[in-house]
């Protein structure tokens, strides 16, 4: 599995370094260049109070006893760090992210973060569905409306099915606590009962939190419509102003075609080819939209750096306290 990975992240560095190369590489540095230092480093702040919702809607649904919710905050940090980081490993920014939370909320914790998944991808419908609505109306001759709206009834499928299969669910939980264990020493304990049951109770119990479950949906869909402020900035911050409809059209058809890059680790070669398709609709230079792709993957390595240096720090400050 992990030499699939692999090949398809060297296929999809190809692939970019390849488009790229077509576009014309001096022009995407060039816009990358007009961004300056302090550009990205206001994308990376802008981007925190997205990261903070979507930390409130994780704690929406989380069992009891719920950790505090800046101890939330800071586990969604550590999780998003770590699934950039660790791009060939897939639970490895949830086992960094249940660790944040702490050995406690170990079983809860991969419960909670689960259906939380679930319900961003739930919440990414409606958006992907707007985007598609006002590309069609700005654009109505545009060839990408067909593929994506076949990306939102394949998204909306998958996410049904993972919805109405609530017993599946049960038992997918249940593997993951298991193979999370695995990765994670000491948070379940030897000749512990199978967690089969216990993940079941868990869920049981949260979808039954029907006003929280609603919330965190709402919550994770304000943060998709908010990317679509962060990619107007980013292209604004380019060079190449776009309308807020335009800006939303373009980050839905990213948001819908990126849903099918989790088989490559970091979407590589997809979220670019994302940006070029969307942007193309509305007459983007292809420079331009590598450059607003490159822009998204540095600030989320800069987030990523920042959060794994001084969750390092604190764990030597708290090494040399003992």
């Amino acid at each position: 599995m992990r030499r699939l990975g692999a090949l398809a992240f060297i296929l999809g560095l190809t692939a970019t370094a390849a488009v790229t190369i077509h576009a014309g590489t001096p022009a995407v540095v060039r816009a990358l260049q007009s961004l300056h230092a302090r550009g990205l480093l206001l994308i990376a702040l802008l981007h925190l109070p997205v990261v903070l919702l979507m930390s409130v809607a994780w704690w929406l649904i989380a069992a009891t006893p719920v950790p505090s919710l800046g101890r939330f905050v800071w586990a969604r940090l550590v999780r998003d760090a770590g699934a950039e980081v660790l791009p060939f490993s897939q639970l490895g920014g949830v086992v960094l992210g249940l660790r944040a939370l702490g050995r406690a909320s170990f079983l809860p914790g991969t419960v909670s973060l689960s259906v939380d998944l679930v319900i961003e991808l739930l919440a990414k419908l409606p958006y992907v569905l707007s985007g598609l609505l006002l590309m069609h109306g700005l654009t109505p001759r545009a060839s990408l409306t067909r593929p994506l709206c076949l990306a939102l009834l394949l998204t909306a499928a998958l996410g049904a099915g993972v919805v109405l299969a609530r017993g599946p669910l049960g038992s997918s939980l249940a593997a993951m606590a298991q193979a999370i264990a695995k990765q994670w020493p000491g948070a379940v304990t030897l000749g512990a009962p199978p967690l089969h049951r216990p993940a079941q109770a868990a869920l049981g119990a949260l979808l039954q939190q029907r006003s929280r479950l609603s919330w965190s949906f709402l919550l994770h869909l304000g943060c998709w419509f908010l990317g679509a402020a962060e990619t107007w900035l980013v292209l604004l911050l380019l060079g190449a102003p776009a309308s807020w409809a335009q800006a939303l059209a373009i980050d839905a058809t990213v948001a819908a075609l990126r849903t099918f890059g989790f088989l490559i680790p970091a979407a590589a070669g997809v979220q670019e080819a994302s940006y070029l398709l969307g942007a193309s609709v509305f007459g983007i230079p292809a420079p331009v939209a590598l450059a607003a792709s490159f822009t998204r993957r540095a600030r989320d390595l800069l987030l990523a750096v920042a959060t794994l240096g001084v969750a390092l720090a604190g764990d030597r400050q708290f090494s040399r306290s003992r």
